[in-house]
């Protein structure tokens, strides 16, 4: 691996040099200086460029605030120097900073006036909090960030982070990336590509569109060209526990009209959990033009490999409370072959966390490609044209022996197109308003000025509502999106998790091949979900479930067709309605995957419709205050676990209802140097069940509810300082009593009833018991708090840096009590974790020394997190919070 990575080092120093090269023979020098960090004096801090070039998905067109269309033809900000794109520690990190987002509706619009939760994050605020070096999303340090980010750990190979309980859609650049479910996509994150980040919270908008429930979503935004000058940077990050990353970025313009970027990681990571790894290489480029004054157009490109081996529910299992509070493990077999039983000669044991029940046997590799295209056309200076067309494919195969799961995805991909025409002008008030005869008119006037009211009810209107404006903002348009899944999926024997013995056995002898259950269902059709048969193409041994439900198995080929309207009218200077519809058709075609003789066969097809509708009253009483409420409803679909559509599934798998009422105020107060945002909101979804019924029927997508209530706030009044705080409580609730009378409630995986398991659930006061106990693995009907879900959560991050670029970060995150089961007699107690960072920065070269967990606090994760459908493995898998660990990175910048 090491020779590898010397390798991947020799190709980017001859890149950086071919660049050199370039910049000095085949370009004038420039002048001007944009190595300045931000200045605390300015609102931008950013210096004006002669460049007119700006990015069509993310324009930030108005400081005050007002959506108003682009001006392609006058000065904008450059792009940011080489510090301020490698993360200066001091950048502007403040969200009224950030200038206009699109990323929660479409059109760009301030945070002060949208009426979401919206955190842009940029690379300063992704590096203080440590995201981009953990070479996957991270439980932890998002929502060091933001609270509400308090994210799972999701196979280590998770796509986004969990927003209020449950994983984020993924967007790119403004199209949704539905090759996954669950923020699930089947290999491992690079965040090579990655500029900056914006999470909306909250289901989607009529522009973007949602294929999938969710409470949020998270649209990356991805490097762009440099425009106005040659510039770079390489890097390295080494830590403890094996993890070696680097990397390198340059690009810079042709000439006046095109610019180039190209962008390399490589990663060598091992793990604080044995036999965990995550090899991976990333190249990314991306090309701007604006060959026209009206016309500019962006080419985004990015390829990866990865060889790795999956965080499934494979770490320390058969949590119980003595595991979590005195560390003592509870050891002992089962006969062999045997998937339930009772232990025999069970004995608690001190145990390492490093410690797990990952088999070395298994891993897999993967390959995934991006490609997308975004023109933007300014056909005049109320209407404009934007086109975003936007390719990911995704190749995969990977297995896990102890749980058994297996995945093979040959080759999916999906191609989305979204049309869009936006359009602005101002309604004339003069002609709205009724003509009155000029005897009225002069009555009407001698009347107001005998009682002296005209001038007092103006000033009561305009100080109420404000000056009468009706300007109109419209985006309207259609996206259409292809999808191909050819998946095979086994993973029917997840409730062997609980079988293997840590401290007593063979890591090599945990495979549930060979458990007696799972032998009887080779081939044989009346197993379960289908029986167990050998992949295709796969290695002798990797086998999967045909008839699996939303766990993946499916040959599925599906269209949707959306036409989209959004409106938003600034009636006055202080209130404004933003009203948006979306309907999306889905034309869905899937089979059983092709297979061995003898393999039962499914097939599913319909047509379905899917609306969506959302409104949103504004009103700004103040210039530093907005107050708002959301209203948003749509129909999303139950996907599979890579995205596809299942052919067990029915019409009802794509009618699933995600609504959100959200109310909330945001503050821009001390002169534009705090940020203050808060909500109330409830919010209502499904979560999509791995499992059957015992007609062997899939289980059905289950009602939950989420109320909470947060506040954030963001603090920077010059460039030494900046900090953020957050907090947030939610209650939330699975509602299996909605389900017709005898339908069970939710399911544990561990079907094993080893002591001290019954239906995988520890009893209260010690490892034996007396008296019998159900093994059906089901919960009775009624409604269940979420489990592996702290109802409140605080986080907040400080950093300061010095005159002379040494500065230091402060982090500290607490979070409430986790159940992990549905007797709420396990949990993970109240805890907290702080980390540090020590940081000298100068405009060409950076240090950082990161320190994680520096109290060294045994803290604890769930495996599965609020409504993911992994919570089920609370009980078979509990995540051991890495221990006080270092890693230190340095960067050269040109």
């Amino acid at each position: 691996m090491i020779k590898e990575r010397k390798k991947f080092w020799i190709v980017g120093l001859l890149i950086t040099l071919l660049a050199f090269h370039i910049e000095l023979f085949g370009q004038e020098e420039e002048n001007t200086n944009t190595d300045s960090q931000y200045n605390g004096d300015t609102q931008s801090g950013k210096k004006k460029s002669k460049q007119t070039y700006t990015p069509v998905y993310n324009q930030r067109e108005s400081t005050g605030g007002r959506i108003t269309m682009p001006e392609v033809t006058v000065q904008t900000e450059a792009p940011p120097s080489s510090a301020e794109t490698f993360g200066a520690p001091n950048a502007a990190v403040l969200p009224t900073e950030q200038g206009p987002l699109s990323s929660s509706y479409g059109i760009p619009m301030s945070v002060m006036d949208t009426p979401r939760q919206v955190t842009p994050v940029n690379q300063t605020m992704m590096k203080a909090a440590g995201t981009i070096y953990q070479g996957f999303v991270d439980p932890l340090s998002v929502s060091s960030i933001l609270p509400t980010a308090y994210t799972e750990l999701n196979w280590g190979m998770g796509n986004a982070i969990t927003i209020r309980g449950r994983q984020a859609l993924p967007y790119f650049n403004g199209i949704e990336m539905t090759l996954q479910n669950d923020a699930m996509a089947g290999v491992p994150f690079s965040w090579n590509m990655i500029e900056s980040m914006d999470i909306t919270e909250g289901p989607a908008n009529a522009v973007f569109g949602a294929t999938q429930p969710t409470p949020g979503s998270v649209n990356y935004i991805t490097k762009q060209p440099y425009f106005d000058k040659f510039r770079g940077y390489v890097w390295d990050t080494t830590g403890m526990y094996s993890q070696y990353l680097w990397g390198a970025d340059v690009g810079g313009p042709v000439n006046d009209k095109v610019a180039w970027r190209f962008s390399y990681m490589g990663q060598e990571q091992g793990s604080y959990y044995n036999n965990i790894y995550n090899n991976q290489q990333n190249f990314y480029a991306a090309i701007g033009a604006k060959p026209y004054d009206n016309y500019t157009i962006d080419f985004y490109a990015d390829f990866g490999t990865y060889s790795f081996m999956p965080q499934l529910a494979d770490q320390i299992n058969r949590p119980t409370n003595q595991l979590i509070d005195n560390g003592l493990y509870t050891a002992g077999t089962l006969p062999p072959g045997a998937l339930a039983g009772t232990l025999v000669s069970p004995f608690f044991v001190p145990v390492n966390r490093r410690a797990d029940i990952v088999n070395p046997a298994g891993g897999g590799n993967a390959m995934t490609g991006m490609l997308q295209l975004i023109q933007h056309l300014k056909v005049s200076d109320n209407i404009e044209v934007v086109n975003n067309m936007f390719v990911w494919y995704t190749r995969s195969a990977w297995i896990e022996p102890s749980l058994y799961v297996a995945a093979y995805l040959s080759g999916d991909y999906e191609v989305d197109d979204r049309t869009e025409i936006r359009v602005n002008f101002d309604t004339p008030l003069e002609e709205a308003a009724p003509e009155k005869s000029s005897k009225e008119m002069k009555e009407y006037k001698e009347t107001s000025k005998a009682e002296g009211d005209e001038e007092i009810k103006k000033s009561f209107w305009e100080g109420a509502i404000g000056e009468m404006l009706m300007r109109h903002n419209i985006d309207a348009g259609i996206e259409w999106h292809y999808q191909r899944n050819l998946d095979y999926f086994g993973d029917a024997f997840w409730n062997a998790g609980n079988v293997w013995s840590m401290m007593t056995t063979n890591p090599y002898s945990w495979n549930a091949v060979f458990l007696t259950p799972f032998v009887k269902a080779i081939n044989n059709p009346k197993g379960p979900a289908g029986g167990e048969w050998q992949i295709p193409g796969a290695p002798p041994g990797w086998f999967y479930e045909p008839l699996n439900g939303a766990s993946g198995s499916t040959d599925c080929n599906y269209w949707t067709v959306n036409p989209f309207y959004q409106h938003n009218i600034d009636w006055t200077s202080k209130f404004s309605l933003l009203f948006g519809a979306r309907a999306n058709f889905y034309f869905v075609d899937a089979s059983t995957p092709p297979g061995p003789v003898g393999a039962p066969f499914a097939h599913f097809s319909t047509a379905a419709f899917a609306p969506l509708v959302n409104i949103s009253p504004v009103y700004k009483p103040f210039p530093w205050m907005t107050a708002y409420f959301d209203f948003n409803w749509l129909q999303t679909t139950n996907a599979a676990v890579i995205g596809g559509y299942a052919p067990t599934f029915q019409p009802n798998s794509f009618s699933e209802v995600n609504q959100l009422i959200e109310g909330g105020a945001k503050f821009n107060i001390l002169k534009d140097k705090m940020y203050i945002t808060t909500a109330a909101f409830t919010q209502n979804q499904i979560l999509n069940n791995l499992g059957f019924l015992p007609n062997g029927a899939p289980l059905p997508a289950t009602p939950t509810n989420v109320e909470g209530f947060e506040i954030n706030a963001s603090y920077q009044p010059d460039r030494h300082f900046w900090a953020r705080l957050g907090y947030i409580y939610m209650r939330a609730v699975e509602e299996w009593s909605s389900f017709p009378p005898g339908l069970h409630g939710p399911g544990m995986r561990q079907l094993t009833p080893i002591l001290p398991y019954y239906t995988g659930v520890p009893i209260a006061g010690g490892p034996f018991v007396n008296g019998p106990f159900p093994i059906s693995g089901s919960m009775p009907s009624s409604n269940y708090p979420f489990i592996g879900f702290p109802d409140q959560y605080f986080s907040g991050t400080v950093t300061y840096t010095s005159d002379v670029g040494l500065g230091v970060t402060l982090q500290a995150i607490v979070m409430s009590d986790q159940y992990l089961n549905y007797w709420y007699n396990t949990r993970i107690p109240t805890q907290f974790i702080m980390n540090a960072q020590i940081f000298y920065s100068q405009p060409k070269w950076e240090a950082r020394l990161y320190l994680y967990n520096f109290t060294d606090e045994k803290y604890w994760l769930p495996f599965g997190l609020g409504s993911a459908g992994s919570r089920a493995f609370n009980m078979s898998s509990i995540i051991a919070g890495w221990p006080f660990w270092v890693e230190g990175t340095v960067a050269w910048k040109f």
